[in-house]
């Protein structure tokens, strides 16, 4: 299989699962293994159904620490996700995922603290999905900024 073909399946697996391939893929047409190996990795702590934390959980992780790293691609896309989820976050657990945001981005050395106060309100499986989803984040708005990206016109459509 050549590195076109690879990129084409990919391209076309992204587009059909997610109703649209966004600049954060696409910016990776080069290094296929490496588009495929990130939308994998969102899709496992995002996007799969029965996971420890709920949707709206995960998506306001995801703008916390996006907000944290002040990445406006990484913001537009999941507030408008977060629109679409938005549940029944209660005002102590927005404020602890934040909390839990903003420590693991800029000072993760004090993690452990912040562990015991998590684990008063989740199940241990509900923080290392927290660990994954803010590291994700922090990650994704590194090839943001990287790759210069931009909000797709269109990219409300794959916030789903």
């Amino acid at each position: 299989m050549t590195v076109e073909i690879c990129a084409e399946e990919i391209t076309k697996k992204i587009n059909s699962e997610r109703g649209g391939l966004a600049n954060i893929h696409k910016s990776y047409l080069s290094f296929p293994v490496g588009m495929e190996a990130h939308f994998e990795f969102y899709k496992k702590i995002m996007l799969n159904v029965d996971l420890p934390l709920t949707r709206d959980e995960r998506e306001w992780l995801a703008v916390e620490t996006s907000r944290a790293n002040k990445c406006p691609y990484c913001i537009g896309h999941h507030e408008k996700a977060l629109e679409n989820y938005s549940g029944e976050l209660s005002e102590e657990r927005k404020e602890l995922l934040s909390t839990v945001a903003q420590t693991l981005t800029s000072e993760p050395w004090k993690a452990a603290v912040l562990k015991e106060k998590f684990l008063k309100q989740f199940e241990a499986s509900a923080w290392a999905h927290a660990l994954m989803v803010v590291g994700y984040f922090n990650m994704a708005n590194r090839i943001a900024f990287g790759m210069d990206l931009e909000l797709e016109d269109d990219f409300y459509k794959s916030c789903q």
